[in-house]
């Protein structure tokens, strides 16, 4: 199938060589192919000419004059709007074999293989809440709904803080001063009292939105490897040096190395061999929050075992060790992420010195969200101290690389906004095509039909 278009290659092609015509940039948005996505350098060319000032639109361009109604101006709109976004220096991108290449994978990555991202999470949440039948999560349930609470890291840091605020009176009192200072005179004479019992309901909630949690990510198991990560697994194998970074606890990057019998890291690191660096942990690893032991088990027999309900999925479980509670090595969405899992300061420190030594930082399906700070910083450290380091951002939000051009325009001297490059097309379309097109040097036959 036809991906970039000669026609509309050739259109950007007199762009470039200051022979624009609006006439043939219109007459291809009305016929082009609905999946075919526009470069962005005609769209802006298209916004620039054609910007309608009442209900008609006349302008000249190189001699050429184009006349829009109001309608076939919305008509116009309506398709720039429903069509991906692909900015042309990516049709030019050829690597040496030298390159040092990352990947790095959200939840947008494992999407087309169904799992959730994680907007959609909470109310997956209050499912498994509705099916356990206590009166305290349906209480919390119900405030959510009305509240309109639906980020489950929002609700989840809100959890940590409590039971956090809860264990020290001093700090909840703090809180209490900081949240409400019109109310802080009382301060002075009366201290926040919160009885045992409270405490231990708090506490008592917040595990238990911690294994609902865990429930939630056990559904992800008998997920599969979309065509996104197919062809990262066919890049690695063509592409010697390349590392993989996730955010998800999925296995669906995992079996696509596994199915091309290609061995990686998993809970240890440099180990010579492939780095799929899991900062969130993996739905096959575990560990004891007693002497901090992780464990690593085979994904593909973790995998079969559920998917023939052979055992369920273990929430918790003993420590062979020492005896301790034993939980999923999972780290919750939410602020303060890494307060709590020491156990993969390794990865995260290998994670930061990937990025820094990397060429090429090809992001899938990741939002940046604020709660993923840590992640952010890094790059924009690494994008800072390397003026030629280049961010290739996969992802449907067609406004993402815009708010990060102009984030590190401001903290980077001298920025040039084409380190940053974007299509919006969804990741198991896009991905195949453009690391085809970079192996070989060529996006012939790959991007362009």
């Amino acid at each position: 199938m036809v991906y970039i278009s000669e026609k509309q290659k050739k259109i950007i092609e007199d762009l470039e060589n200051e022979m624009g015509n609006l006439m043939d940039v219109y007459d291809f948005l009305i016929k082009k192919n609905d999946n075919e996505p526009i470069i962005t350098e005609l769209l802006k060319f298209w916004d620039s000419t054609s910007r309608p000032s009442g209900n008609i639109q006349h302008r000249s361009v190189n001699n050429l004059s184009i006349r829009l109604a109001h309608e076939e101006q919305l008509q116009m709109d309506t398709i720039i709007k429903s069509s991906p976004l692909m900015d042309k220096e990516l049709l030019n991108i050829k690597l040496n074999e030298n390159d040092n290449i990352t990947f790095l994978l959200g939840a947008g990555a494992s999407a087309p293989s169904n799992i959730p991202t994680v907007n959609k999470l909470l109310p997956e949440l209050w499912k498994g809440a509705e099916k356990i039948g206590r009166d305290d999560l349906d209480k919390l349930t119900d405030y959510c709904r009305s509240s309109k609470i639906n980020n489950i890291e929002d609700l989840l840091t809100a959890a940590y803080i409590s039971e956090f605020a809860t264990k020290n009176h001093d700090i909840n009192n703090l809180l209490e001063y900081f949240l409400f200072p019109e109310k802080k005179q009382c301060y002075d004479t009366k201290k926040v009292n919160i009885s045992k019992m409270d405490a231990s309901s708090i506490s008592f909630l917040q595990d238990t939105l911690q294994i609902l949690f865990g429930l939630l990510t056990s559904t992800m198991i008998s997920a599969s490897p979309n065509a996104a990560h197919e062809s990262i697994a066919n890049f690695v194998q063509n592409h010697e040096n390349t590392s993989i970074i996730t955010t998800n606890y999925d296995g669906c990057m995992d079996e696509a190395l596994l199915n091309k019998e290609i061995e990686f890291e998993g809970t240890k690191t440099d180990t010579g061999k492939l780095k799929l660096l899991k900062m969130h942990g993996s739905i096959n690893w575990s560990y004891c929050e007693s002497c901090q032991e992780v464990l690593d088990f085979d994904l593909l027999e973790v995998k079969e075992i559920y998917d023939k309900d052979i055992m369920s999925f273990p929430i918790m479980g003993i420590c062979q060790n020492c005896g301790g509670l034993r939980r999923p090595l999972l780290v919750p969405p939410m602020a303060f992420k890494f307060l709590n899992f020491p156990n993969l300061i390794d990865i995260w420190n290998s994670a930061q010195q990937t990025i820094m030594d990397s060429n090429y930082i090809i992001v899938v399906g990741y939002s940046f969200s604020e709660s993923d700070t840590y992640i952010s910083k890094i790059i924009a450290r690494s994008m800072s101290e390397n003026p030629n380091q280049t961010l290739v951002v996969i992802d449907t939000d067609k406004n993402l690389v815009k708010k990060l051009r102009k984030k590190y325009s401001a903290r980077i001297k001298s920025f040039d906004d084409e380190r940053i490059l974007q299509s919006s097309d969804k990741c198991d379309i896009i991905l195949p095509k453009l690391l085809q097109s970079m192996l070989n040097g060529d996006p012939k036959g790959s991007l362009i039909g």
